[in-house]
């Protein structure tokens, strides 16, 4: 058991990154990475709320922007006209900075200050809003998030680098609305959530423990507070809780390192097939069916319950799963794997079991959904994980 659960945790530490690649510890330094945005001197607070209450923000681009160029004459023999920097910057789907304002007045309008150029930033955001939809098109969660707030800290390795890690990360939404094609940004459907990450950090490598996150309470300057609170031995780091970077971060392997852990699976290293899996101990199991079984000695005609077209090998393969079978079933494309799987899934719901239907990538999950809506049993499925669901609901 020692060996089983050494070899679990073999497998675990695998699936964290707990290094300085990491942009959840370690933010890049503005303009170095495309998948993150740092914002500049914003309120925190007034983000977050404004966000939570449904409002959008606009961008503001505070850097100088290169000479526009000019544009054609209207009329031959007129002189050529240039466009205003804020109408270059319109032009583009982003505000330009107001030099007049004050810093209140930018703390509490509806833009976001970014300092680019105008046409930096407009690409930055079509950057970020196209690779977001890749990632939520692949794997249907979502990976565009607004870090609020940073811990400045130092790794021993590297003393004289400051790194830069995210207090707490809320989904967010890049859109283009209106005529002008305006850059927006919304909060998304699911709840603001702490950066795991940095948690597991300063326990395992600094013996830190943060306290209990609550997103019900959250607020970006109380839990700066808090983390403060937690760090304020080393007299090197430092808490910003009004430090904004919009950007893309993944927390899946984390989330599934987190699962495979004896705290929140006591028993996971006594599951039988955990222990073969890993361990390598003899799986107690009903056989399965030899290429060659007659599939109608094997299965009586009522227990045919087929919900789509199938050949021997698929109901084969179906009843194998049905009696308790542990099955890998494996083909190239178009082999019907898909109509097995539906077929599966709608004999345990017949059965009276529930089933849960994982894969990595969200096309091979709407696949199967459209079979079974397709038969009418659309509302036996639940959608448990993806952007459109919150805990809550």
């Amino acid at each position: 058991m020692t060996e089983l659960r050494q070899a679990l945790e073999e497998a675990r530490r695998a699936l964290l990154d707990l290094s300085t690649r990491n942009r959840l510890l370690a933010l890049p330094k503005p303009g170095r990475s495309r998948g993150v945005l740092i914002l500049d001197d914003e309120d925190a607070d007034f983000v977050a709320a404004a966000l939570a209450a449904g409002r959008a923000f606009g961008f503001e681009a505070a850097g100088e922007d290169a000479p526009a160029e000019p544009a054609a004459a209207a009329e031959p023999g007129k002189p050529k006209r240039r466009r205003t920097s804020k109408a270059a910057a319109k032009a583009e789907g982003v505000a330009k900075a107001d030099d007049k304002a004050t810093r209140e007045d930018w703390q509490r309008d509806e833009l976001l200050r970014v300092r680019l150029a105008a046409t930096d930033l407009a690409r930055r955001l079509r950057d970020l809003m196209t690779d977001a939809r890749t990632a939520r098109e692949e794997t249907g969660v979502p990976t565009l998030y607004l870090a609020l707030g940073v811990l400045s800290w130092r790794d021993p390795a590297t003393p004289t680098t400051e790194r830069r890690a995210p207090l707490a990360l809320l989904p967010v939404a890049i859109e283009r609305e209106g005529v002008s094609q305006t850059f927006r940004l919304r909060a998304g459907a699911t709840e603001i959530a702490e950066n795991l990450s940095l948690r597991e950090m300063l326990k395992v490598n600094f013996g830190t423990s943060l306290p209990d996150f609550d997103e019900a309470a959250y607020n970006p300057t109380a839990w700066a507070e808090a983390v403060a609170g937690a760090v304020k031995d080393r007299a090197d780091w430092s808490v910003d809780a009004d430090a904004l970077a919009l950007g893309l971060f993944s927390f899946a392997k984390f989330l599934m390192w987190r699962d495979l852990g004896p705290e929140e699976n006591p028993g996971l290293a006594d599951h039988p097939l955990v222990q073969a899996l890993v361990g390598g101990a003899a799986l107690a199991t009903q056989p399965t069916f030899p290429d060659d079984a007659d599939v109608d000695a094997e299965i009586p005609v009522e227990r045919l319950d087929h919900v789509v077209d199938m050949d021997g090998s698929q109901a084969l393969a179906a009843e194998s799963v049905r009696r308790g079978g542990h099955v890998v079933i494996q083909g190239p494309p178009g082999t019907g794997k898909s109509q097995t799987i539906a077929t599966i899934l709608a004999q345990a719901v017949l059965d009276g079991r529930s089933v849960l239907f994982v894969a990595e990538k969200l096309a091979a999950l709407e696949v199967v959904k459209r079979r079974l809506e397709n038969i009418g049993l659309g509302a036996a499925c639940l959608e448990l994980h993806s952007e459109k669901q919150s805990k809550r609901a």
